[in-house]
Formats: C-alpha cells, sequence, structure tokens
C-alpha cells in the first residue's frame, strides 16, 4: 500500500487527539535538529534503515503539518510512527536534548584611517563686463538704389486714337455669336421648360454580414493510469504539491522534461509522462445502473441519505445532515471530513467524492457493471455520464471505494 494511502487509513483510524500528543512528542524529540532515522530508533526503540539521515528540526516537522503534508521526506517517518503510536506514546524513557550552541561571534571591524588632502581654497573670478554696442538698425528688405528704381519706371507714352472699323466688327461678332447660340441652344431650353417625371429610386436593402463564428481552443486533457502519484512543483523535483488518484483528468498546459505541466485548480503542478494517459475510452454504463451498484453492494447506513443529495451540499450543509466528522485533514486541493464508516472529499465547499474505507468489496463484484475503463493491478476504474468509479485495493486484504462527481 503506498504510504500517502496508509495515512489516509490511519486518520480514519485515529483520533485527532492521539494524532496531537504524537505531534507534540515528534517536535519534542527532534528538538534543534537531529536525522529522521535516529529519532526514529530513539522513540520506538527500533531500527528503519528506509529513513533519511538528514537531520530535521522541530519547527522543521511543525511547519510540514501546518504546509499539509507536501514535502516527501517527513512522510514515510510521520507515517511509521503514526502505526506504532501506541508504543511510542506509552514509552516512559525521554531523550536528553543537547545544549544549543551559541555560534554567535563578534567580529572587530577594522578602522580605515582617512587621508585628508589639503583644502583647496576658493579662488575669486573676476567677472568683465563687456559694453555690448547698440546695434544699428537694418530694414528687412533692401531698399533699392536710385539706378535700380528707375529700371522700373514706365515711360508714359500718349495714347493711340482708337479705329472706328473695330466696333462695327465687334457689333457683327456679337449678333452672329447670339444668332447661333440660339439655334444650337434651342432644343436644350425646350428640353429644360418640359415637366419630366422623376424616377423613383429603390434602394436596396444591405444584407447583414454573417456573424464570425468563434472556435474556441481545443483543451487537451490526461488522466492518471496509476494510484497515488505524486504531482510535484517542478519537473524532477522532491516537493509533493498534491497525491493524485488513478482516473483523476487534469488540463495539459506544457511539456518539459518527461513531464507534463497540469492546472491543478489554478495552482500548476507536473506529473510524469509514465503515470499519464491520454487514451480515455467511454462506456455505456448508465447513471442509475451505476447508482444501483452502490446502493447494493456497499454500506449505506452511516450515510443516511440519498447518494446524489451529498453531490449537492457544501461542508455546512453535510455536517448539519450526518453531524461533525470525528476528524478533518487538508492538502493543496481538496478538504477531507472523517467519519466511521468513509471520508468524503470537499473541493471548493462543495462535496466531490465520498470514499468507503475497510470493506471487503472485490473487483469480481463490479463486474455487472461491465467493462472498466482502465484495469491496473490495484485498482479499476468504471465511468458513467456522471459519476465515476473507483476501487482501490490494498497490501492487507482491506479495500477502498471512491464514488466522484465528474
Amino acid at each position: 500500500m503506498h504510504v500517502s494511502e496508509r495515512l489516509l487509513q490511519l486518520y480514519a483510524d485515529t483520533n485527532a487527539t492521539t494524532r496531537t500528543k504524537l505531534q507534540d512528542v515528534i517536535k519534542q524529540n527532534l528538538g534543534d535538529g537531529k536525522s529522521l532515522r535516529m529519532s526514529f530508533e530513539e522513540l520506538t526503540g527500533t531500527t528503519l534503515e528506509s529513513l533519511p539521515t538528514e537531520e530535521k528540526s522541530g519547527s522543521d516537522f511543525a511547519a510540514w503539518i501546518k504546509d499539509g503534508k507536501k514535502d516527501a521526506t517527513f512522510l514515510p517517518y510521520y507515517v511509521s510512527l503514526l502505526e506504532m503510536h501506541e508504543d511510542v506514546l506509552n514509552k516512559e524513557a525521554t531523550v536528553p536534548q543537547s545544549a544549543p550552541i551559541d555560534k554567535t561571534t563578534v567580529k572587530k571591524t577594522p578602522i580605515v584611517d582617512k587621508a585628508s588632502g589639503p583644502a583647496s581654497e576658493p579662488t575669486q573670478k573676476t567677472e568683465e563686463r563687456a559694453t555690448a554696442a547698440k546695434p544699428r538698425y537694418t530694414p528687412e528688405i533692401p531698399v533699392p538704389s536710385r539706378a535700380e528704381r528707375a529700371k522700373y519706371q514706365r515711360t508714359i507714352e500718349p495714347a493711340r486714337p482708337r479705329r472706328k472699323s473695330g466696333k462695327w466688327i465687334g457689333v457683327l461678332f456679337l449678333l452672329a455669336l447670339l444668332i447661333g447660340g440660339g439655334y444650337i441652344g434651342y432644343p436644350y431650353v425646350m428640353d429644360l421648360l418640359e415637366p419630366k417625371q422623376e424616377a423613383k429610386v429603390v434602394e436596396e436593402t444591405p444584407k447583414p454580414d454573417p456573424e464570425p463564428v468563434v472556435q474556441e481552443p481545443e483543451t487537451n486533457y490526461v488522466w492518471l493510469a496509476s494510484k497515488n502519484v505524486n504531482l510535484v512543483s517542478e519537473p524532477n523535483g522532491t516537493t509533493v504539491t498534491y497525491i493524485g488518484d488513478i482516473g483523476d483528468r487534469y488540463e495539459i498546459l506544457k511539456e518539459q522534461d518527461e513531464h507534463v505541466e497540469v492546472n491543478l485548480d489554478g495552482t500548476t503542478a507536473w506529473v510524469p509522462l509514465d503515470s499519464i494517459t491520454t487514451d480515455w475510452p467511454t462506456r455505456d454504463l448508465t447513471d442509475s445502473a451505476l447508482l444501483d451498484w452502490v446502493n447494493t453492494n456497499l454500506n449505506n447506513n452511516w450515510l443516511g441519505e440519498s447518494i446524489p443529495d451529498f453531490f449537492a451540499m457544501n461542508e455546512a450543509a453535510l455536517t448539519e445532515t450526518i453531524g461533525v466528522p470525528y476528524g478533518r485533514e487538508t492538502d493543496a486541493l481538496n478538504a477531507y471530513a472523517f467519519y466511521n464508516d468513509g471520508f468524503f472529499v470537499i473541493q471548493q465547499d462543495k462535496v466531490h467524492a465520498i470514499d468507503w474505507t475497510n470493506t471487503q468489496t472485490t473487483r469480481d463484484v463490479f463486474s455487472p457493471l461491465g467493462e472498466p475503463v482502465l484495469e491496473t493491478d490495484d485498482a479499476v476504474v468504471y465511468e458513467s455520464e456522471t459519476y465515476s468509479l473507483r476501487l482501490f485495493e490494498g497490501t492487507n486484504g482491506q479495500t477502498r471505494v471512491r464514488l466522484t462527481e465528474k
């Protein structure tokens, strides 16, 4: 069973008071810093070689709990101690804490003498005032000389007497012009005087331009193809942002270094390529057939309401319906409300999934649902139009069933 799945199972089996006492003992034991392997040996009296030798302090552990248990370094250490919490809390031996070493040192700051140069005496500069002569007036346009002006003078000559013959020629030309113009322009004048019917202009109604078709960009998705996949903060990183389950669907943002970046409800995370699939077939399984299977093959006495009604509830309505949970945990994406026979996954203040824990349901019981969408050695996924039904098999023979609204 994956260490994250063990943690969920242990949270379902222990109460909040026990977990708080264990966390206080761990913080006190780690103190200012020691390796996780040594701390585990002091608390349990046994050795776990798989734990790292890296030193961690009690404040590091408190920050890890507050941050939602994202760093994978503390996870196996904490889960192993939670499994042995009775031995740890009943152990009377205490581990002496080493006194903190004051590493504060006082460094003498050398005094550097600054040589001061000779002060330069200010010198006074004598300003001379030059008396500027008043500029002489210069006209914008130069005045021409007398000789140039003489060139422009016109010689006045007496007018010549006009010839009388030219007067008659002009009168005859004018009469000919009037007669010829009247002859030529008569049809045009008559055409102007006759009334004309106004032509009706039929205006065509402009046809509206067809509305452009907005093509939405195609969104690419991937599905997790294995159980308990670590979504890390960067490619090949060790900081776990979220632990996903088989069948979870995410939107692809980009691909880099054998990882894909996915949109995790506004937060980006990276998934290894060998843990995802883009082939997700559809089946002819109806919502009613899937819900009938859930009502027939799972223990629903602890719910008391119809299964679809829970997916319309927020956390306050859930508490009002079936009571206050005995435990509550959060991570980067969800909140988990724990009850005796299972827990609810709450996403954005709305019930997203219901988990039945410690069941004895085997994959053979799922056979009436037909062919699964995805099947691995330790998990099976069935889907209808609205719901996703998943079976998680543990190494101890116990199974967990999850119903998720898509």
